[in-house]
């Protein structure tokens, strides 16, 4: 004979019986299932927000893993930098893309870039030695950018003359 806590949980595990799943809507037709058929959801759990989302992907009990542990470091793409003259410089290239003006600070990104690097070769644990060549290389790029734009604004009205 069975003794009467045994007998409560059966009848308490009866009453999952013909029931719906909260997740996925599957109706519950085993007496004592503990998962759904369906989505693999917990039973005995209540609804939970993301259980319609889950069921519908069969991701039941399974956690979301939203980046890939890749076992290499990422690289820092903003190393510290402690060399003023470097920073000096990433400023003057700033300054040196506004149109027709900033050809007056291509001049200082060159030189200072130069600097910058200078010191980055003597004192290597300041750093910036990146910015600095990053700088020398586009203060030529917009000088010669700007000397168009200058040319540009001097030819044109010389084609309406024309």
């Amino acid at each position: 004979m069975k003794s009467s806590d045994e007998r409560q949980f059966r009848v308490a595990r009866c009453a999952f019986r013909n029931q719906i799943c909260s997740a996925c809507g599957a109706e519950i037709e085993r007496e004592f299932s503990k998962f759904c058929r369906v989505c693999g959801k917990l039973l005995l759990e209540e609804y939970q927000p993301l259980d319609t989302l889950r069921a519908s992907y069969r991701l039941q009990g399974k956690s979301f893993q939203f980046e890939k542990s890749d076992e290499r470091q990422a690289e820092n793409l903003f190393e510290e930098n402690k060399n003023s003259a470097s920073a000096t410089a990433s400023a003057f290239v700033v300054y040196s893309l506004v149109p027709y003006l900033g050809i007056l600070f291509c001049p200082g990104a060159f030189v200072m870039g130069g600097i910058g690097a200078f010191v980055a070769y003597r004192k290597p644990f300041l750093g910036g030695g990146k910015t600095s060549i990053y700088s020398i290389a586009l203060s030529v790029v917009i000088f010669a950018v700007q000397i168009l734009l200058w040319w540009l604004l001097y030819i044109i009205p010389e084609l309406g003359r024309i």
